[in-house]
């Protein structure tokens, strides 16, 4: 069916916003635009909610396999095989799903670009759940947010194509699912809203680019309008759930910053730390890559490469048990005991765990990389301020803020994240060890690496 255009009114450009299709007609005037506003903000609400519920459904039921999987295997400091078999079950568990099903956790980077080049996003349900789960339970140090935000992005472009086909003008509806999905995933709107606005240095002109599917553009700030409702609606679906059936241990939440005077020069060596952590993650990366190369030369390759990688995980787990998992819980252990730990075994946890989130999901366990970053990040810190005697918080603050950005690339986003972890009276810090984590250079090597990886992902 042919869609009218909107009337262009003489001395003045054509009206880009949305309007009502059903009207057969531009819209004009307050009523009109106070019309299409308000219904669209209502359904990025209710979107929004539909997506948080949704999201700490499948976030509590990974914890709950998650735990009873792992129920038997007490990581007190004891030397034990049990990950070493479970890890490497893990990996031919997940080498043959996906082998047989095809499918696998496709990224969030990849979700977006996904999105924005062809305007939707697809995947199974069933099996992207299955995808999904299987990593997170089997003890992979790769974050939850990817596959969240596939699974949820996917189901909304569905319903936005249910509503499109009925003649409905919401497309928009698929768009504000990024923004809801990680509002959901981290507890907070203002992860969503910055995620939604905040472009990567690579792709810095496509960060609110329309999907050329639509017969219309949306104005910068409706956009921004819509994020920020689709997040709120997430954090009250959010609030739903927990009061239903309880949360699980969330963010870590480190207190404020308790150093004086000239106790601050202790930041520019966490700050220093942070970057060597940086370069250990993107060089496992790069390592990783070229392992997975080289696997996909065998007729089993897709199944080689996460039995690899469980196999390496499980022997690391062996005498660095905290190497394993998402690291959301383990940050919460980690603030309790970290005292009672050496500075070397601090250190080497959380160098370990920078270079075990990479290998994960390059050889097939697919993931985020957010809460893995936070730790290893926060058992760095807590390891230089027990060798240099500085504030343990400060150390974390600049460790866990320089380290995140350093791996993202969005010090807005970092920002936004740590502050889940971190009062609002360390803003300064984690702003500026963001934006220096952020800006400090990938070797050029490394960087090739990402951009290899990044198109191979496409």
């Amino acid at each position: 069916m042919n869609v009218p255009k909107p009337h262009k009114r003489a001395g003045r450009p054509a009206d880009e916003r949305p309007y009502i299709r059903d009207a057969g007609r531009a819209f004009e005037g307050p009523a009109d635009f106070a019309t299409v506003t308000t219904l669209m903000v209502l359904l990025a609400l209710a979107t929004g909610f539909a997506v948080g519920f949704l999201v700490f459904l499948v976030m509590n039921l990974s914890g709950w396999l998650t735990t009873a999987l792992w129920s038997g295997y007490v990581d007190g400091g004891q030397i034990s095989a049990f990950p070493l078999l479970v890890c490497t079950l893990g990996g031919v568990v997940i080498g043959l799903w996906t082998r047989l099903s095809g499918s696998k956790v496709a990224s969030l980077e990849q979700v977006m670009s996904t999105f924005r080049a062809t305007g939707s996003y697809h995947v199974g349900a069933a099996k992207g759940t299955v995808s999904f789960l299987l990593p997170l339970v089997f003890g992979g140090s790769v974050g939850f947010e990817a596959g969240l935000t596939g699974l949820i992005t996917s189901g909304c472009c569905w319903i936005r194509d249910k509503l499109k086909a009925a003649g409905l003008r919401e497309a928009a509806v698929a768009d504000v699912t990024i923004a809801a999905s990680l509002s959901a995933v981290f507890g907070t709107p203002l992860a969503g809203v910055v995620a939604g606005a905040e472009s990567s240095p690579q792709h810095a002109g496509d960060a609110l680019a329309e999907p050329s599917v639509d017969d219309y553009t949306m104005r910068r700030s409706t956009k921004i309008v819509l994020y920020t409702a689709a997040a709120f609606g997430a954090f009250a679906g959010i609030k739903l759930f927990s009061g239903i059936f309880g949360v699980s241990s969330g963010f870590p939440h480190f207190g404020a910053v308790a150093a004086q005077g000239t106790d601050f020069v202790w930041a520019l060596p966490a700050l220093v730390l942070a970057y060597v952590l940086t370069l250990a993650y993107h060089a496992s990366s790069t390592l990783s890559q070229h392992a997975a190369g080289l696997l996909d030369g065998f007729a089993w390759g897709d199944v080689a490469k996460p039995v690899a990688a469980g196999v390496v995980l499980g022997a690391l787990a062996i005498a660095f048990p905290y190497v394993l998992f998402s690291g959301e819980e383990q940050s919460h252990m980690l603030m309790e005991t970290w005292s009672a730990w050496t500075a070397v075994a601090l250190m080497a946890t959380g160098v370990l765990k920078a270079c075990a989130t990479p290998l994960c999901i390059n050889l097939g366990w697919m993931g985020g990389n957010f809460c893995p970053s936070i730790f290893a990040g926060a058992a760095c810190g807590y390891g230089l301020s027990m060798l240099t005697g500085a504030d343990p918080v400060l150390m974390v603050t600049v460790t866990v803020s320089g380290f995140l950005a350093g791996v993202v690339r969005k010090p807005l986003l970092t920002i936004a994240v740590v502050l889940l972890c971190f009062p609002v009276e360390s803003i300064l810090w984690c702003g500026l060890a963001a934006l220096a984590g952020a800006s400090l250079p990938i070797p050029a090597a490394l960087q090739r690496a990402k951009e290899d990886e990044d198109v191979s992902q496409r």
